[in-house]
């Protein structure tokens, strides 16, 4: 099997706008199927968190061949394609469903380390906080928790945390990289860690507008805003993996 070669572009500020711009670009070329297929990908994890006992673990896993299929409707946006019901499900075929399926069984695996080694870190302080996390609704009962619990509760707090943003980053990507590139899901999640971070001033100025945008969607009512956003945080994440990983052969956006 030969080799893929893969550019990873690493792009100015700017293109966190701009991702953002042409993430609604996108979906303005088929508003109804745009949102109505994000809702549709939604509700099946929806459902899958449901499922007795396996739900969460099965959902974790279903989210990447989701994130998979919604970005090839994205595609066929970018294209002009007539956009299908099929496009959203693309991912489950017989050449990605299981590389795309392993992507979740990473991050679950991945989550289940980082528990461990936060509750190595914090030790019995750090238990008794998940307890009165669990006991307790009141965040200032919460917040005297935290602060009475120690700094090693704090310093596994931290490291977990750090350790989860990466993980994410890992993910982000990794979906698109197996599902267009052909990555495998370890390279996959590599390029898509590397990608991020060589890109991360402008995937912050990405993340403040639509962390922005999704604090002004959130005063309508009847979750009308979230109906918007889905779609518009799988397109903006489309359009700034096209830019950071290019097809071979694609000629360069301007700056």
């Amino acid at each position: 099997m030969s080799e893929i070669t893969l550019e990873i572009r690493k792009l100015n500020a700017a293109r966190g706008w701009i991702w953002v711009k042409q993430g609604y670009q996108l979906i303005m070329r088929n508003p109804m199927l745009s949102v109505t297929l994000a809702l549709i990908g939604a509700l099946v994890i929806f459902a899958a968190l449901h499922i007795p006992l396996l739900g969460p673990m099965l959902a974790l896993m279903l989210m990447p061949v989701l994130i998979a299929g919604y970005t090839r409707v994205c595609r066929a946006l970018e294209e002009s394609e007539e956009v299908e019901l099929t496009h959203l499900f693309a991912g489950f075929d017989k050449r990605h469903v299981v590389p795309l399926v392993s992507l979740g069984g990473f991050m679950l695996l991945g989550m289940l380390v980082v528990s461990m080694v936060m509750i190595f870190i914090g030790g019995e302080p750090f238990a008794k906080l998940l307890e009165a996390f669990q006991a307790s609704n009141d965040p200032q009962a919460l917040l005297q928790a935290m602060g009475s619990a120690g700094g090693s509760v704090g310093l596994g707090i931290m490291i977990g945390l750090a350790v989860i943003f990466a993980m994410m980053l890992a993910l982000q990507y990794a979906p698109m990289l197996v599902f267009f590139s052909g990555l495998a899901p370890l390279a996959a999640l590599r390029a898509s860690l590397v990608g991020s971070m060589r890109n991360l001033v402008p995937y912050t100025l990405y993340s403040l507008i639509m962390q922005v945008i999704a604090l002004l969607l959130g005063v309508l009512p009847y979750g009308i805003g979230m109906i918007v956003l889905l779609p518009l945080g799988f397109t903006t994440l489309y359009v700034s993996y096209r830019n950071i990983f290019p097809f071979p052969g694609e000629i360069p956006a301007a700056e």
